[in-house]
């Protein structure tokens, strides 16, 4: 063989290095049932361990909002260093604030249209409160990675989620890069539940799990 021919295939060879990788990723999709609670929605649905994304934060918006002296979503999952708004779109004052130890903080009360924000810079459990209705209750989840989906009415979740992300105004996370991991369940009534998954090099993992009531774990040990 020729050193011509020889020095060709090392070029090639370099090139191929340089080429982006495609097909190296897929999802998570399923179905989840529940037992001794009205609806399936509202589980946080995610991926304990992930390889980390940079984020861009720019134009991302993460609301709780505050209507009907509800809370609006019960739960809200958000990647670290997220800053969530709280608008009051209710006709009565509110006061949201949490005493648990992944954020402590206290707005004190504010009038309907006006609005606060905070940013969430570890990763747990937010419990959200109003001290002027006790009725009133929410949670953020303060992920460590992207990869997480949120249950609708009829149990059925992605992960990625992309209504949620679309919403956010969060782009680039659109795929799970190709591995095995383990989703994992949150929801405060239901014993959480984990399965080892491995997602394809292209295309989607199906999960299906039954839930049942009780206290859940922690979302990350410590």
């Amino acid at each position: 063989m020729s050193k011509h021919i020889h020095f060709k295939i090392f070029i090639f060879a370099l090139l191929l290095l340089y080429v982006p990788a495609r097909g190296i990723a897929g999802s998570v999709s399923g179905t989840i049932k529940v037992k001794g609670l009205r609806s399936p929605a509202n589980v946080l649905m995610f991926i304990t361990k992930a390889p980390e994304v940079d984020l861009d934060f720019s134009k991302a918006k993460f609301i709780i909002d505050q209507k009907d002296l509800t809370f609006m979503p019960h739960i809200l999952p958000v990647p670290v260093g997220a800053t969530v708004f709280f608008p009051n779109h209710d006709k009565v004052d509110h006061n949201v604030f949490s005493l648990s130890r992944t954020k402590k903080f206290n707005f004190g009360s504010y009038k309907p249209g006006e609005n606060k924000s905070i940013r969430f810079d570890k990763p747990g459990i937010v419990e959200l409160r109003c001290d002027v209705h006790a009725e009133m209750l929410a949670y953020i989840m303060v992920m460590k990675n992207p990869f997480f989906g949120i249950t609708d009415t009829k149990g059925h979740f992605q992960i990625p989620d992309p209504h949620y992300l679309k919403q956010a105004g969060l782009t680039g996370i659109e795929t799970i890069p190709a591995g095995k991991y383990t989703v994992k369940t949150w929801h405060e009534k239901l014993k959480s539940k984990k399965q080892t998954i491995e997602i394809p090099a292209d295309g989607t993992v199906s999960v299906k799990l039954d839930l049942t009531r009780g206290t859940p774990s922690v979302l990350y040990k410590r």
